[in-house]
């Protein structure tokens, strides 16, 4: 009885092998005209363990019939599968050598061995593969041979088990790549145009940053470009485009599902200031992001090396999207209940790209027909789906930034406007107060005696000339910061109003004063010259000396006595050239009760000024030659000294103006 049982034991084995290890027999080069199944004569094996094993120790495995049920499309929730397929090929030609490629489908690796070694290597996954193996893995049979095959297919993360096998000669092998890709010609161009729009909107971001150094454009470029990598990732490997080595390519599929995520929602974070209005809540947003970034390290350890650290079992459990998914929920719901304007544009950007990522889920274009090849490819293309989303969360962000830039722009048109305004308003109540009390002091004078009448009319027609200052100055400034702000040069239009209210203020105080000191005086002549030279693009120069023997706070001077000479020299002699010019201005004392000050300017000199003045259709109004001599006279009458002014016209050797020198000796 037990012999009985050992050969029908033996009998069962023997012929499930031989069955199962059935020889494709060739007889030279063969001439198909379709593709060969050849999964009824190859043999079958599946690695259960968690280290790979290597082509010797798969060779000692035992192989079993290539099943029904191991041919159907399914997903694996292991984390790294490794099939093999073990099938012989005799070529009973004297003479022919055979030349085929052997299809085993995508997949991430693929490699194939004969009984000695390694003789091809393809797969969606693979860099710098051969232009031949990407049409199949190459084989030859040479003339009266037999010989056995060992194609090797590895998936990770969850890749779709295709597992046919044919065989085919190089012209159908080509033929078929071929075919495939002008059916997903259309497929190729959305991608190319998503990928365009991806692109431009990076640099686009790029630009914004820029301009405006916003920290939320730093998490957008990011997003923008980790999402053209990933569509550029699909474009390589759906059309095996070659682009990026092995490493770029584990790199990108770690951590688009992941990092993606985590960048947009640093950015609507950062947009919408979420972490500073919804405190606690942000605190299991940081969590989420927290647990995202871990999930990318440990994806790219499984993709790139196959290795996980965990039980092999629980890969999809330590790698699933849940954690994604409740981070979409709550930023959907912080972005709603924000009371930020550009919040439904962020809003509608995340819902559009959750529906994209959603639709395919659901299978529906499972259920289209097939009539139309190329737009079913498109269909059941779930990563466009994504790219889609993205392009789309892209666009909308961009409008949420385009419309922040223009809320900014218009609160700061508003502030200058109503700064502008209280300015004016300002200017305005001063010299409403300056005619009331010149009008109070007329009416004293009234009752005075002659010599004090006349004494107060000079004193009244010296207080109106210390307190005026040149009107289309004060307008062209006012222009100069309206221009600066419609050209959204915020920095310059903050400086030009600063410098330009602290000249007021001086302006004000000193007109109320029969004298200031040296250091008002020169502190207001400065910030005069600056403001004209930032009015005219830094095509004024200057240069302030004083002697260090002067005490600057303790010497009382009439005030605004010097800066008609300086605007006589900046519009009269420094605009007529076109490189502009320089301004010094000395100051020394010669004596203890004498004040000697000169200001000097290389411009175009007195003469030629007076030929350009006579040409303009329009002459400039200033403090002119005439008007500063009654001023001079007056200082002389009222406060009872002897200032002196001299005017020089500087020459060269040859008789050409160098510019003009102004001399002012004024009794301290």
């Amino acid at each position: 009885m037990r012999r009985i049982l050992f050969f029908v034991f033996l009998f069962t084995v023997v012929s499930s092998r031989l069955a199962a290890q059935d020889t494709i027999v060739l007889n030279g080069q063969p001439k198909w005209k379709q593709s060969l199944d050849i999964a009824d004569k190859s043999l079958f094996f599946e690695e259960t363990s968690d280290k790979p094993l290597t082509f010797t120790e798969a060779k000692r495995q035992v192989f079993g019939p290539f099943k029904t049920e191991y041919r159907q499309e399914k997903f694996s929730s292991r984390p790294l599968i490794i099939q093999w397929h073990k099938f012989i090929i005799s070529n009973t030609s004297l003479t022919d050598t055979v030349d085929l490629r052997v299809d085993v489908g995508a997949h991430y690796f693929s490699r194939l061995y004969n009984n000695k070694q390694l003789i091809g290597v393809g797969g969606a996954f693979q860099a710098n593969v051969p232009l031949i193996n990407q049409f199949g893995l190459p084989i030859k049979i040479l003339p009266h041979s037999t010989v056995t095959y060992w194609a090797r297919n590895e998936d990770r993360k969850e890749q779709l088990m295709n597992a046919g096998i044919y065989l085919k000669t190089p012209y159908l092998s080509a033929n078929d790549a071929a075919v495939g890709n002008y059916l997903s010609r259309y497929l190729f161009l959305l991608l190319a145009v998503l990928t365009g729009c991806l692109l431009f909107i990076g640099i686009y971001a790029l630009y914004q940053y820029y301009l405006y150094r916003d920290t939320s454009f730093i998490f957008y470029i990011g997003y923008t470009f980790a999402a053209l990598l990933a569509s550029l990732f699909w474009i390589d490997i759906r059309l095996q485009l070659m682009f990026f080595p092995t490493l770029v390519r584990d790199i990108i599929f770690s951590c688009y599902l992941f990092l993606i995520p985590v960048l947009y929602t640093l950015f609507i974070g950062s947009m919408l200031k979420l972490p500073v209005h919804f405190k606690k809540t942000w605190i299991a947003v940081k969590v989420l992001l927290t647990i995202a970034v871990l999930q990318i390290v440990i994806e790219f350890l499984q993709v790139h090396w196959g290795w996980f650290m965990f039980n092999p079992n629980y890969y999809s459990l330590v790698l699933s999207l849940l954690p994604i998914i409740i981070m979409h929920l709550i930023l959907l719901a912080l972005t709603a209940l924000s009371k930020d304007p550009v919040k439904w544009f962020l809003f509608g950007g995340l819902l559009s790209l959750l529906l994209l990522w959603c639709i395919p889920i659901t299978g529906i274009f499972g259920l289209v027909p097939s009539r139309n090849t190329e737009l079913f490819l498109i269909l059941v293309f779930v990563p466009g789906f994504l790219i889609l989303g993205l392009t789309i969360e892209a666009i909308c962000f961009s409008f949420a930034l385009s419309y922040r830039a223009k809320l900014v722009l218009t609160e700061k048109n508003a502030l200058q406007k109503t700064y502008a305004l209280q300015l004016e308003s300002a200017l305005d109540k001063k010299i409403r107060e300056l005619q009331i009390q010149n009008n109070i002091s007329e009416a004293q004078k009234i009752k005075q005696v002659q010599t004090e009448f006349e004494q107060k009319i000079a004193e009244t027609e010296m207080t109106a000339l210390r307190a005026q200052m040149n009107p289309h100055f004060i307008f062209n400034c006012l222009n100069s910061i309206k221009l600066y702000t419609l050209e959204n040069d915020s920095q310059t239009a903050s400086e030009y109003l600063t410098i330009f209210s602290q000249l007021i203020r001086l302006v004000l105080e000193n007109s109320q004063s029969e004298k200031v000191t040296l250091q008002k005086e020169l502190e207001t002549l400065r910030l005069y010259i600056e403001l004209e030279a930032m009015r005219f693009k830094n095509k004024v120069r200057y240069e302030i000396n004083v002697d260090p023997a002067i005490d600057q706070q303790y010497t009382d001077i009439p005030p605004l006595l010097l800066q008609p000479y300086v605007e006589n020299a900046i519009w009269h002699g420094l605009m007529h050239k076109k490189e502009g010019g320089n301004i010094k201005i000395a100051v020394t004392q010669p004596s203890e009760h004498l004040l000697h000050i000169e200001i000097m300017d290389d411009g175009v000199g007195r003469e030629l000024a007076a030929a350009y003045k006579s040409k303009s259709a329009t002459r400039q109004k200033s403090f002119g030659l005439k008007m500063t001599s009654e001023r001079i006279d007056i200082i002389n009458q009222l406060y009872e000294m002897k200032a002196d002014v001299t005017i020089t016209d500087m020459k060269d050797s040859m008789n050409n103006a160098t510019g003009t020198k102004v001399t002012i000796q004024i009794p301290v």
